[in-house]
């Protein structure tokens, strides 16, 4: 069996969503509250950080493009892609972005961190803060010290969901407003909201 394919239960699953990650820790372990919250048995939702790339978007999204062609060839559920990543130091991100785009994969990208969809729970970010600067600010609006690998980062603030929302769809707006169009030149702004929206309906779909 491919490394690819995880073996199915008797379960009737009708979906797979699949979501890849730059991250290894703080992504995954988001979603996947989101996912254990959820509790829906006949969606397949996998969540897998993605290693051994160094920041390089656009090798990640190959890596993932090869994935979906590989479980394409035997793949008898509907499946959707998703890839996470941030914007980063390479000038590879635009690219990354369309690649991704081409071959069917749902794009979540954060410029400039996944961190400032956190920081969307509490309060409005319309300004660069520097990527060093993200965690210690994190740190003073939980009230204690934000780590990257935490596991409870989720529970902390998900009452204030509907914020990052409404606040990550205010700078979307804000970008669209002043023709932005360039991903990479949207700073700041964060995507993560389209695939909370999408778990979340995953739920009424089921009905």
């Amino acid at each position: 069996m491919s490394v690819f394919q995880r073996k199915r239960d008797t379960r009737k699953i009708r979906k797979v969503i699949r979501i890849y990650t730059e991250g290894t820790k703080t992504e995954p372990n988001y979603f996947g509250s989101i996912k254990d919250e959820l509790r829906i048995s006949e969606i397949d939702i996998q969540i897998q950080g993605v290693r051994g790339f160094n920041n390089h978007t656009l090798p990640l999204v190959g890596s993932v493009i090869e994935r979906k062609k590989e479980e394409e060839k035997n793949n008898d559920f509907e499946t959707e892609w998703w890839v996470v990543f941030d914007k980063d130091d390479f000038p590879d991100f635009n690219s990354a972005i369309d690649l991704a785009q081409k071959h069917g994969i749902n794009v979540v990208y954060s410029n400039e961190c996944f961190e400032l969809w956190f920081i969307l729970h509490f309060e409005f970010l319309q300004t660069s803060l520097g990527r060093n600067n993200f965690e210690p600010k994190l740190s003073k609006l939980l009230g204690r010290k934000y780590e990257k690998k935490s596991s409870d980062i989720y529970d902390l603030i998900k009452d204030k969901e509907s914020n990052a929302i409404r606040y990550a769809k205010k700078l979307e707006k804000m970008h669209d407003d002043e023709k932005v169009s360039s991903p990479e030149q949207r700073v700041p702004s964060t995507l993560v909201y389209k695939l909370v929206e999408r778990l979340r309906s995953l739920k009424t779909e089921r009905e």
